[in-house]
């Protein structure tokens, strides 16, 4: 009959070999869990750059809106006036709309491409720089 390496009772201490092996095994792991803690640290800034430009294209298209709705209100009028002085009120009203629509796609088209650029936040960067590192990690284990 053989004998264990070790006794299987709860209290026993672990045996020589088992503290071998879990030390090999952490020390096999370390590597694998430094470059997965940095690859979230990596998406976490990625994502966060995202973020701000998404915030950055909100905040321009909010002030788009506030622009075309004060301006709207406020010079709308005036325009209308200066031009009534020249042409029908109906031609001054409508130049004055055209111009006005034209400053207020300007600014949404600028603010929307902002927002598109940084939604959805994805990491995109850190997930292709992950899939090349698992890539050459294993060409390399393969070309042993």
């Amino acid at each position: 009959m053989t004998t264990p390496d070790h006794d299987d009772t709860p209290t026993a201490k672990p045996s020589f070999r088992d503290t071998v092996t879990a030390g090999l095994v952490q020390k096999a792991l370390e590597p694998v869990l430094r470059a997965v803690r940095e690859e979230v640290a990596s998406a976490r800034q990625e994502i966060g750059d995202r973020v701000s430009g998404a915030k950055a294209g909100l905040v321009l298209t909010g002030v788009g809106v506030g622009f075309a709705l004060t301006t709207l209100v406020a010079l709308a009028g005036f325009a209308v006036a200066l031009l009534a002085l020249v042409l029908p009120v109906w031609a001054a009203a409508g130049i004055t709309f055209g111009v006005f629509a034209i400053v207020t796609a300007v600014l949404l088209a600028v603010g929307i491409r902002g927002i598109r650029r940084g939604v959805p936040p994805v990491p995109k960067d850190t997930i292709h720089a992950a899939k090349e590192r698992v890539t050459s990690s294993g060409d390399t284990a393969v070309g042993r």
